[in-house]
């Protein structure tokens, strides 16, 4: 049985800042369905990088697959929500959203 396509993303807007003290770089994506969510890389001074996919005000595990053949397409694979994210993390990435306007 074929696999099921991973959905085409459309990037809208793309912004980096420092809120809470955590750097936040966050890319605005349109699915094909129309609905929407940001891909948000996180971090601090000494603390690992975080990547998440927030969309509804919910926190999930995914990998964004950048696809050049047969053409240039950028693909989500969405995984499970993530239950505990740090409370000033999770703060930053709200402010991040609110301050980028979405």
């Amino acid at each position: 049985m074929p696999e099921t396509p991973l959905p085409t993303l459309t990037a809208i807007t793309n912004h980096q800042g420092v809120f809470g003290g955590h750097t936040v770089n966050g890319v605005l994506y349109e699915l094909a369905d129309g609905s929407s969510g940001w891909h948000m890389t996180t971090w601090e001074d000494a603390s690992p990088v975080n990547v998440y996919w927030v969309a509804d005000s919910k926190f999930y595990a995914a990998k964004i697959h950048l696809e050049t053949e047969p053409v240039s397409e950028i693909r989500l694979e969405v995984f499970d929500e993530i239950s505990y994210v740090v409370p000033t993390e999770r703060s930053a990435v709200f402010e991040a959203i609110a301050a980028w306007g979405a």
